[in-house]
């Protein structure tokens, strides 16, 4: 299912393949200006092109390579001919997408293969210019859009909340908290997340959440350098995993964002 919400000039649309899903199992895609940041998931990709007949689309970009990013990409191509671009790390793995996991074939599915341009360091609409601004802790490939003269951040799936407790295996979380610490300089005063909800004057929620980052980050690593396991740092940290992890076979989970913040440590 699809919804959506006008944010001044900025169109969020959330999509779910299910209207009781979690919020964490949605995604927003945005359109402005005919620039649509992100084309979603597989299992409302045809849903999305209907969707957006009469909204002018003219050109979209991908975020990252992820499934819940991409998959709307071939069937806006086919229906609109609009050009679509691309992180270059992200180009090859958006036309050969990777195996998925069986809770993502669940919540996001499988995306056809697309042929995508490379992203330069901006993108120009009519009315705005979107500047590529590299935030590889999610994901190597990972950009966020940011425009100066309204202080709009799309930043993919680089905020979520303020106290998140668990992280993928490939997230890098000390480069996370340098992409959030470089995002918070330039003072942007919208947030356009894609797993959550929109952030005006988000200041105090970013100083929020890179104090929050900092300090655990910290914390995981004096109790390694005392002789503690991740697992038993696990535990004191976090208590048990909650029930995402075991939703996602322990790809999001707390034990993960102990070993993230110790790869220095565990050499990985």
């Amino acid at each position: 299912m699809i919804a959506s919400t006008p944010y001044g000039e900025v169109l969020q649309i959330r999509m779910s393949r299910y209207p009781d899903f979690p919020s964490g199992m949605w995604v927003c895609a945005y359109l402005v200006d005919g620039l649509l940041v992100d084309t979603g998931m597989a299992h409302t990709a045809e849903e999305l092109a209907k969707f957006l007949k009469d909204k002018h689309l003219k050109v979209a970009v991908n975020t990252h390579f992820h499934e819940d990013h991409i998959s709307g990409n071939k069937f806006l191509q086919d229906d609109y001919g609009i050009e679509i671009y691309a992180p270059a790390l992200s180009v090859d793995k958006i036309n050969k997408p990777a195996k998925l996991y069986p809770y993502q074939e669940e919540v996001w599915g499988y995306p056809v293969p697309s042929v995508v341009k490379t992203l330069g360091d901006h993108v120009n609409t009519q009315n705005y210019r979107f500047e590529v601004i590299p935030t590889p802790g999610h994901e190597r490939d990972q950009i966020c859009l940011w425009e100066k003269t309204n202080g709009w951040l799309f930043t993919s799936d680089l905020y979520i909340s303020t106290e998140p407790v668990a992280c993928r295996s490939t997230d890098d979380m000390w480069q996370i908290l340098a992409d959030l610490e470089n995002i918070r300089a330039l003072n942007p005063q919208v947030l356009f997340p894609a797993p959550t909800h929109v952030v005006y004057e988000p200041a105090a929620k970013l100083d929020e959440l890179i104090s929050y980052l900092e300090e655990l980050g910290t914390r995981i690593e004096e109790l390694y350098k005392k002789g503690k396991s991740v697992e038993r740092i696990k535990e004191e940290i976090f208590s048990s995993e909650d029930m995402f992890a075991q939703m996602t076979q322990q790809q999001f989970s707390s034990l993960n964002m102990v070993k993230s913040f110790l790869k220095n440590h565990l050499g990985s």
